[in-house]
């Protein structure tokens, strides 16, 4: 599926904002490669046969179907049913039901959309780097934000070859951001705690009510109940 990778996204989502921006740049990619395979061109042979190979996982098909073309999902999945029944074959020992069973399993395991998601994200976290090193307005708008989710935090370290001559300033900037991410809610957490503490009964609770959302946020991304 073709999806443009440009700066667009990048200057759109590191504005300042509390969430972390590469979930909200994940978020539209997602969407916007989810929708593709609901246009004219999902029966061409090339994506019937990834779909067929890979199909969908739980998540990406609830997506597909709360969107307007139930015709171009039905057809879909049809060539993906095909395919799992000829896996389904009598079985008459317990060697065969296993070996049976581990193709049906990772069968379950793919998705066509997750996987160029992944391709995406990738070039996302090459291109973020690339952003810093050529723009020299963007390390300010990194520390203007909330830092990122721990796994969006360890990608952009993974791909920090990608700011060149600039990458020293670059780990050094995106360890400022998330090491305050981290204390802050490190903070909030621990006065959530003493305000629930029988002792202070009935004193009003301030921003630290969010703490174990953002929590949830940090560890397990802002679509954390989507997956």
């Amino acid at each position: 599926m073709n999806y443009h990778i440009g700066t667009m996204l990048i200057g759109e989502n590191f504005d300042g904002g509390k969430e972390c921006p590469v979930c909200r740049i994940k978020r539209a990619v997602d969407l916007r490669l989810t929708e593709q395979y609901l246009g004219e061109g999902v029966m061409e042979d090339h994506t019937r046969a990834e779909v067929n190979a890979l199909g969908f996982c739980g998540r990406h098909f609830s997506l597909l179907y709360s969107m307007r073309s139930k015709l171009g999902l039905a057809l879909q999945a049809s060539t993906r049913l095909n395919t799992v029944m000829k896996d389904l074959t009598p079985v008459k020992n317990s060697k065969q039901a296993k070996k049976q069973a581990e193709k049906l399993l990772d069968g379950e395991k793919t998705c066509v959309i997750c996987k160029y998601l992944d391709e995406h994200m990738i070039r996302y976290y090459k291109t973020i780097a690339e952003v810093y090193a050529s723009r020299t307005t963007f390390k300010d708008d990194v520390l203007s934000g909330n830092g990122f989710c721990v796994e969006h935090y360890a990608e952009l370290l993974k791909y920090s070859s990608y700011a060149g001559g600039k990458q020293r300033e670059y780990l050094d900037t995106l360890y400022a951001a998330q090491s305050k991410r981290m204390q802050d809610l490190k903070d909030n957490l621990l006065r959530f705690c003493e305000r629930h503490d029988y002792r202070r009964a009935g004193e009003p609770i301030g921003e630290e009510k969010h703490s174990l959302q953002e929590f949830s946020d940090t560890f397990y991304g802002s679509d954390a109940g989507q997956k």
